[in-house]
Protein backbone atom coordinates (compact mmCIF):
# COMPACT_ATOMS: atom_id res chain seq x y z
CA UNK A 1 0.00 0.00 0.00
CA UNK A 2 1.42 3.45 -1.06
CA UNK A 3 1.28 6.32 1.41
CA UNK A 4 -1.18 9.10 0.65
CA UNK A 5 0.25 11.99 -1.60
CA UNK A 6 -0.37 15.66 -1.10
CA UNK A 7 -2.46 17.14 -3.90
CA UNK A 8 0.05 20.07 -4.66
CA UNK A 9 3.05 17.75 -5.01
CA UNK A 10 1.19 15.60 -7.42
CA UNK A 11 0.30 18.62 -9.52
CA UNK A 12 3.96 19.79 -9.65
CA UNK A 13 5.19 16.40 -10.78
CA UNK A 14 2.56 16.34 -13.49
CA UNK A 15 3.61 19.78 -14.80
CA UNK A 16 7.28 18.85 -14.90
CA UNK A 17 6.49 15.72 -16.84
CA UNK A 18 4.49 17.68 -19.39
CA UNK A 19 7.32 20.22 -19.85
CA UNK A 20 9.88 17.45 -20.38
CA UNK A 21 7.66 15.83 -22.92
CA UNK A 22 7.19 19.12 -24.72
CA UNK A 23 10.96 19.74 -24.71
CA UNK A 24 11.67 16.33 -26.14
CA UNK A 25 9.14 16.90 -28.87
CA UNK A 26 10.69 20.30 -29.66
CA UNK A 27 14.21 18.79 -29.94
CA UNK A 28 12.93 16.11 -32.22
CA UNK A 29 11.16 18.70 -34.34
CA UNK A 30 14.36 20.87 -34.54
CA UNK A 31 16.48 17.84 -35.49
CA UNK A 32 14.06 16.87 -38.20
CA UNK A 33 13.94 20.43 -39.46
CA UNK A 34 17.77 20.65 -39.55
CA UNK A 35 18.01 17.33 -41.35
CA UNK A 36 15.45 18.30 -43.94
CA UNK A 37 16.56 21.96 -44.40
CA UNK A 38 18.55 22.69 -47.64
CA UNK A 39 22.35 23.35 -47.42
CA UNK A 40 22.21 27.01 -48.56
CA UNK A 41 24.91 29.55 -47.54
CA UNK A 42 24.02 31.43 -44.43
CA UNK A 43 24.52 34.96 -45.98
CA UNK A 44 23.63 36.80 -49.18
CA UNK A 45 27.35 37.49 -50.05
CA UNK A 46 28.18 33.79 -49.79
CA UNK A 47 25.73 33.18 -52.60
CA UNK A 48 27.87 35.38 -54.95
CA UNK A 49 29.79 33.57 -57.75
CA UNK A 50 32.99 35.35 -56.55
CA UNK A 51 32.77 33.90 -53.08
CA UNK A 52 35.13 30.95 -53.72
CA UNK A 53 37.71 33.13 -55.55
CA UNK A 54 37.67 35.70 -52.73
CA UNK A 55 38.10 32.93 -50.22
CA UNK A 56 41.21 31.67 -52.08
CA UNK A 57 42.66 35.20 -52.27
CA UNK A 58 42.06 35.68 -48.54
CA UNK A 59 44.02 32.50 -47.87
CA UNK A 60 46.87 33.70 -50.09
CA UNK A 61 46.96 37.08 -48.30
CA UNK A 62 46.97 35.32 -44.95
CA UNK A 63 49.93 33.15 -46.03
CA UNK A 64 51.86 36.21 -47.27
CA UNK A 65 51.11 38.07 -44.08
CA UNK A 66 52.34 35.11 -42.04
CA UNK A 67 55.50 34.89 -44.20
CA UNK A 68 56.26 38.60 -43.70
CA UNK A 69 55.70 38.19 -40.02
CA UNK A 70 58.19 35.32 -39.86
CA UNK A 71 60.84 36.39 -42.44
CA UNK A 72 60.41 40.15 -42.68
CA UNK A 73 59.90 42.44 -45.71
CA UNK A 74 62.34 42.32 -48.67
CA UNK A 75 64.49 45.38 -49.40
CA UNK A 76 64.90 46.70 -52.97
CA UNK A 77 68.61 47.58 -52.56
CA UNK A 78 69.95 44.42 -50.88
CA UNK A 79 69.63 40.73 -51.40
CA UNK A 80 67.95 38.63 -48.78
CA UNK A 81 65.32 39.94 -46.39
CA UNK A 82 65.06 43.15 -44.42
CA UNK A 83 66.20 41.47 -41.25
CA UNK A 84 69.58 40.67 -42.84
CA UNK A 85 70.28 44.36 -43.44
CA UNK A 86 71.14 44.63 -39.79
CA UNK A 87 74.34 42.74 -40.69
CA UNK A 88 77.07 45.40 -41.39
CA UNK A 89 78.72 43.11 -43.98
CA UNK A 90 76.18 44.16 -46.61
CA UNK A 91 76.81 47.87 -46.02
CA UNK A 92 80.60 47.37 -46.20
CA UNK A 93 80.27 45.36 -49.43
CA UNK A 94 78.26 48.16 -51.03
CA UNK A 95 80.81 50.81 -49.95
CA UNK A 96 83.76 48.79 -51.27
CA UNK A 97 82.01 48.18 -54.61
CA UNK A 98 81.34 51.89 -55.07
CA UNK A 99 84.95 52.69 -54.18
CA UNK A 100 86.35 50.25 -56.76
CA UNK A 101 84.08 51.69 -59.45
CA UNK A 102 85.20 55.21 -58.59
CA UNK A 103 88.92 54.26 -58.85
CA UNK A 104 88.88 52.14 -62.01
CA UNK A 105 85.97 53.63 -63.96
CA UNK A 106 86.05 57.34 -64.88
CA UNK A 107 83.24 59.39 -63.48
CA UNK A 108 82.09 60.65 -66.91
CA UNK A 109 81.75 57.03 -68.01
CA UNK A 110 79.58 56.21 -65.02
CA UNK A 111 77.43 59.27 -65.63
CA UNK A 112 77.08 58.35 -69.30
CA UNK A 113 75.42 55.09 -68.26
CA UNK A 114 72.51 57.11 -66.89
CA UNK A 115 72.51 60.07 -69.29
CA UNK A 116 73.13 58.21 -72.54
CA UNK A 117 70.86 59.38 -75.30
CA UNK A 118 69.91 57.29 -78.30
CA UNK A 119 71.87 58.10 -81.43
CA UNK A 120 69.88 60.12 -83.96
CA UNK A 121 68.78 58.19 -87.03
CA UNK A 122 71.12 58.59 -90.00
CA UNK A 123 69.99 61.23 -92.39
CA UNK A 124 69.77 60.34 -96.04
CA UNK A 125 72.05 62.52 -98.11
CA UNK A 126 70.69 62.81 -101.65
CA UNK A 127 73.24 62.33 -104.35
CA UNK A 128 73.65 65.11 -106.84
CA UNK A 129 72.23 64.54 -110.26
CA UNK A 130 69.67 65.88 -112.68
CA UNK A 131 67.30 67.18 -109.99
CA UNK A 132 69.69 67.70 -107.04
CA UNK A 133 72.40 70.33 -107.58
CA UNK A 134 75.93 69.21 -106.85
CA UNK A 135 78.00 71.23 -104.38
CA UNK A 136 80.68 73.36 -106.02
CA UNK A 137 84.13 71.77 -106.32
CA UNK A 138 87.41 73.64 -106.22
CA UNK A 139 90.07 73.20 -108.90
CA UNK A 140 92.93 70.86 -108.02
CA UNK A 141 96.48 70.76 -109.28
CA UNK A 142 99.30 68.24 -109.23
CA UNK A 143 102.86 67.91 -110.50
CA UNK A 144 103.55 64.72 -112.46
CA UNK A 145 107.14 63.55 -112.93
CA UNK A 146 107.54 61.35 -115.98
CA UNK A 147 110.17 58.69 -116.36
CA UNK A 148 113.33 59.64 -118.31
CA UNK A 149 113.15 59.17 -122.09
CA UNK A 150 115.36 59.84 -125.12
CA UNK A 151 114.48 61.55 -128.41
CA UNK A 152 111.20 60.51 -130.04
CA UNK A 153 107.43 60.57 -129.58
CA UNK A 154 106.33 58.48 -126.60
CA UNK A 155 102.84 57.34 -125.52
CA UNK A 156 102.41 58.40 -121.86
CA UNK A 157 98.64 58.04 -121.43
CA UNK A 158 98.75 55.15 -118.92
CA UNK A 159 101.31 57.01 -116.79
CA UNK A 160 99.25 60.19 -116.78
CA UNK A 161 95.93 58.43 -116.06
CA UNK A 162 97.40 56.64 -113.03
CA UNK A 163 98.43 60.01 -111.59
CA UNK A 164 95.07 61.63 -112.33
CA UNK A 165 92.82 58.81 -111.11
CA UNK A 166 92.26 60.21 -107.60
CA UNK A 167 91.83 63.77 -108.89
CA UNK A 168 89.09 63.07 -111.43
CA UNK A 169 87.27 60.15 -109.75
CA UNK A 170 84.33 62.29 -108.50
CA UNK A 171 84.20 64.71 -111.42
CA UNK A 172 81.00 64.25 -113.40
CA UNK A 173 81.94 66.77 -116.09
CA UNK A 174 85.08 68.91 -116.32
CA UNK A 175 88.41 69.39 -118.01
CA UNK A 176 92.05 68.63 -117.22
CA UNK A 177 94.85 70.84 -118.47
CA UNK A 178 98.34 69.34 -118.91
CA UNK A 179 101.31 71.68 -119.19
CA UNK A 180 104.95 70.65 -119.65
CA UNK A 181 107.54 72.79 -117.85
CA UNK A 182 110.28 72.52 -120.46
CA UNK A 183 111.32 74.27 -123.71
CA UNK A 184 112.81 71.29 -125.52
CA UNK A 185 109.83 68.91 -125.24
CA UNK A 186 106.13 69.14 -126.08
CA UNK A 187 102.74 67.46 -125.59
CA UNK A 188 100.43 66.21 -128.30
CA UNK A 189 97.39 63.97 -128.85
CA UNK A 190 97.47 61.36 -131.61
CA UNK A 191 97.26 57.70 -132.65
CA UNK A 192 97.66 55.29 -129.71
CA UNK A 193 97.71 51.90 -131.46
CA UNK A 194 100.43 51.66 -134.12
CA UNK A 195 103.91 52.69 -132.87
CA UNK A 196 104.91 53.48 -136.48
CA UNK A 197 102.82 56.63 -136.24
CA UNK A 198 105.10 57.94 -133.51
CA UNK A 199 108.19 57.12 -135.58
CA UNK A 200 106.71 58.87 -138.59
CA UNK A 201 105.99 61.99 -136.52
CA UNK A 202 109.56 62.11 -135.26
CA UNK A 203 110.86 61.72 -138.84
CA UNK A 204 108.57 64.44 -140.17
CA UNK A 205 109.66 66.89 -137.49
CA UNK A 206 113.30 66.16 -138.25
CA UNK A 207 112.68 67.00 -141.94
CA UNK A 208 110.69 70.10 -141.05
CA UNK A 209 113.33 71.40 -138.63
CA UNK A 210 116.70 69.88 -139.66
CA UNK A 211 119.90 70.27 -137.69
CA UNK A 212 121.72 71.24 -140.91
CA UNK A 213 120.43 74.80 -140.75
CA UNK A 214 122.93 77.45 -139.57
CA UNK A 215 121.73 77.51 -135.95
CA UNK A 216 123.41 80.01 -133.63
CA UNK A 217 122.13 78.82 -130.24
CA UNK A 218 124.08 75.58 -129.88
CA UNK A 219 125.45 75.93 -126.33
CA UNK A 220 124.02 72.53 -125.30
CA UNK A 221 124.72 70.78 -128.56
CA UNK A 222 123.65 70.83 -132.22
CA UNK A 223 120.06 69.89 -131.24
CA UNK A 224 119.66 72.88 -128.88
CA UNK A 225 117.81 75.39 -131.07
CA UNK A 226 116.28 72.54 -133.08
CA UNK A 227 114.55 71.27 -129.91
CA UNK A 228 113.26 74.75 -129.00
CA UNK A 229 111.83 75.24 -132.49
CA UNK A 230 110.08 71.87 -132.53
CA UNK A 231 108.63 72.56 -129.05
CA UNK A 232 107.11 75.81 -130.29
CA UNK A 233 105.58 74.07 -133.32
CA UNK A 234 103.91 71.28 -131.27
CA UNK A 235 103.04 73.28 -128.15
CA UNK A 236 103.58 72.92 -124.38
CA UNK A 237 100.03 71.95 -123.31
CA UNK A 238 96.85 70.06 -124.13
CA UNK A 239 93.32 70.23 -122.65
CA UNK A 240 91.26 67.06 -122.26
CA UNK A 241 87.59 66.57 -121.23
CA UNK A 242 86.50 64.61 -118.15
CA UNK A 243 83.24 62.62 -118.13
CA UNK A 244 82.05 60.52 -115.17
CA UNK A 245 85.49 60.41 -113.57
CA UNK A 246 87.42 59.37 -116.73
CA UNK A 247 89.26 61.08 -119.55
CA UNK A 248 86.82 61.31 -122.45
CA UNK A 249 89.25 60.42 -125.23
CA UNK A 250 88.47 58.74 -128.52
CA UNK A 251 89.10 55.07 -129.13
CA UNK A 252 92.38 55.66 -130.98
CA UNK A 253 93.55 58.79 -129.17
CA UNK A 254 96.55 58.82 -126.83
CA UNK A 255 98.69 61.41 -125.03
CA UNK A 256 102.16 61.92 -126.54
CA UNK A 257 105.34 63.22 -125.00
CA UNK A 258 107.45 64.62 -127.83
CA UNK A 259 111.04 64.54 -126.61
CA UNK A 260 113.41 66.53 -128.90
CA UNK A 261 116.74 66.10 -127.10
CA UNK A 262 118.96 63.14 -127.91
CA UNK A 263 120.15 62.87 -124.32
CA UNK A 264 117.78 61.20 -121.81
CA UNK A 265 115.76 63.74 -119.76
CA UNK A 266 113.16 63.59 -116.98
CA UNK A 267 110.16 65.83 -117.69
CA UNK A 268 107.56 67.37 -115.33
CA UNK A 269 103.93 68.10 -116.09
CA UNK A 270 101.48 70.35 -114.24
CA UNK A 271 98.01 68.78 -114.23
CA UNK A 272 95.11 71.14 -113.37
CA UNK A 273 91.62 69.68 -112.96
CA UNK A 274 88.68 72.09 -113.39
CA UNK A 275 85.45 70.36 -112.28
Amino acid sequence: MQPPQHPEAAAARAAAGSRKAAGGAGDATATATASTAPSDPPTLYSASPHYELDAKMRKVRERLKERRRVRGDGHPLFWGTARRIQDPTLIMTLILTLGILFVFVPVPTILSWFTRRPAPPPQHQPTCGAFVPCPPRMPTQKTITLSARTKGCHLIQAEVESELRDMIRDVKAGIVHLFIQHTSAALSLNENFDPDVRRDMDMALDHAVPESLPWRHTDEGPDDSVSHTKASLIGPSITLPITDGRLALGTWQGIYLCEFRKQRHTRRLIATVLP
